[in-house]
């Protein structure tokens, strides 16, 4: 793994651009979008093919690629925000060069299919944030998750205080976060894209999948060594994820029960997925995970 790379915090006047490198997106989000994070102060342009639509995606792979490598490569550009994820973002993996990024560090921003993009990121050392997209700023502008996410852009990644959940387990660790969508990541296994970072801490959220699907990822990382190569596991929202009684447990218990030969610190419920309260994460960044009886803590802690 390569030496961490954090993008400078963002300052008013700051250069942001808007991009669909997954599925298209209905033009109020992306017009939404632009117009809270002018009022954060940034100059926004959007990307010469964000409004496009090309079946399912925003666009074809050519023009999905060009954008977000010319925003990677822009020296300008302090900001590339996804306006949705959808599906489509693994087509464009194998062909993007980091060097511009690396380059010029800069933040970029989203969740669910971008969860892709932010594990390859990762693989080149660069911290990426996992956080709301353009439909929530626009529906949401003013409540915590979207007031997280200015303040990790603009100042740093708040301290997390949670009450705990009964499935919790206990324990203190420091290492690298990294995670995202289930689906996502079980996707990418035996990939050069899926590598567990030294202390890494993965979470996980997803939306829509039976709980039977969710337990075959969830061995499918077992099984591929992944679960016994981290340090902690937090496990977010599963969003409109049925529960099924003829699985004989909940999500949670049959993702307890799977990681019940290891001893590092579980933590269930946390805020993060396709849910409002989607509280933005570092990828890639180097935080504290404290479990308590009582409370769960993170902290940034580079």
């Amino acid at each position: 793994m390569n030496k961490t790379i954090y993008p400078p915090n963002l300052n008013s006047g700051d250069k942001a651009i808007i991009i669909s490198p997954s599925g298209n997106i209905d033009l109020q989000y992306i017009n939404g979008a632009c117009q809270v994070l002018q009022n954060w102060g940034l100059v926004v342009e959007i990307a010469t093919h964000a409004e496009g639509q090309y079946g399912r995606f925003g666009g074809t792979v050519d023009q999905r690629i060009t954008d977000l490598q010319q925003a990677m490569d822009d020296p300008d550009v302090r900001l590339i925000f996804c306006s949705r994820g959808g599906y489509g973002i693994v087509h464009l993996l194998d062909k993007l060069n980091f060097e511009g990024i690396k380059k010029y560090p800069k933040w970029i921003v989203g969740y669910s299919d971008i969860t892709a993009l932010h594990l390859a990121l990762l693989q080149d050392g660069i911290v990426s944030l996992h956080a709301p997209m353009a439909r929530h700023l626009t529906e949401d502008s003013l409540d915590i998750a979207s007031s997280y996410l200015k303040d990790c852009l603009f100042i740093d990644m708040p301290e997390y205080s949670l009450d705990s959940h009964s499935l919790n387990r206990e324990g203190l660790v420091r290492g690298k976060l990294f995670g995202g969508n289930l689906a996502v990541l079980s996707g990418l296994i035996g990939t050069p894209y899926m590598v567990v970072p030294e202390n890494g801490i993965l979470f996980i959220e997803d939306i829509g999948e039976s709980p039977y699907k969710i337990d075959r990822m969830m061995w499918q990382l077992k099984l591929s060594g992944i679960l016994s190569h981290i340090s902690a596991l937090i496990v977010g929202q599963f969003t409109d994820c049925r529960e099924d009684p003829l699985m004989g447990s909940t999500i949670y218990e049959s993702i307890r029960d799977i990681v019940k030969d290891y001893n590092y610190p579980l933590v269930f419920n946390f805020p993060v997925g396709h849910v409002i309260e989607n509280y933005s994460l570092l990828h890639g960044a180097t935080v504290e995970l404290e479990v308590s009886e009582n409370n769960v803590k993170m902290k940034n802690s580079r």
